[in-house]
């Protein structure tokens, strides 16, 4: 600063970062108990250990999708989940614990199922749903061979926004001899 001379200048450079969220996939794992069924025996649960997550804050799972392959004696095959006795023929209705709407569509003796609810199901009501899956056969001569039970995809309310992934394909199965 000899002489009147100036070192220092005072600057103002701002640069601004844009953040984006971005939705992550729905997480599900369980431990398929893969049980054997007897004709008149009470039915039989089909995962234990279930574990849900949505990753983000706020968000709920909006659908649960599920196979069932092997079936031989129509509507005498059902499943119970989430409070409902649900039947491995065509057809749709509403859960009674959390009020999904499901739907049942089958084709070549495999039975597709889809569990929705728009709003969502909290994470916990969803593992809980898991663990108390059952299978039975009302049948009085129930065709043998294994039915295959298997967990294929879970979606969660956190949308696509930004390259985001809100659903998650898995492959969890249970076979019941």
């Amino acid at each position: 600063v000899a002489n009147g001379g100036v070192d220092t200048t005072a600057v103002s450079i701002a640069s601004t970062v844009a953040v984006n969220a971005v939705n992550d996939a729905p997480i599900l794992s369980a431990t398929a108990t893969s049980p054997t069924f007897t004709e008149d025996a009470s039915a039989q649960t089909l995962f234990s250990g279930a574990s849900v997550s949505v990753v983000e804050a706020g968000q709920a799972i909006k659908s649960l999708t599920f196979t069932v392959s092997g079936l031989q004696n129509g509507s005498a095959e059902q499943i119970s989940v989430d409070g409902s006795l649900i039947s491995l023929a065509n057809g749709t209705g509403t859960t009674t614990t959390n009020g999904m709407t499901y739907t049942v569509s089958v084709v070549s003796g495999t039975a597709t199922i889809v569990l929705d609810k728009a709003a969502g199901v909290s994470t916990a009501n969803v593992a809980s749903l898991i663990n108390s899956m059952t299978y039975q056969n009302t049948s009085q001569d129930p065709t043998a061979g294994n039915r295959v039970v298997t967990l294929t995809q879970i979606k969660d309310t956190g949308g696509v926004a930004n390259g985001g992934v809100d659903t998650t394909a898995v492959s969890i199965a249970s076979t019941v001899a």
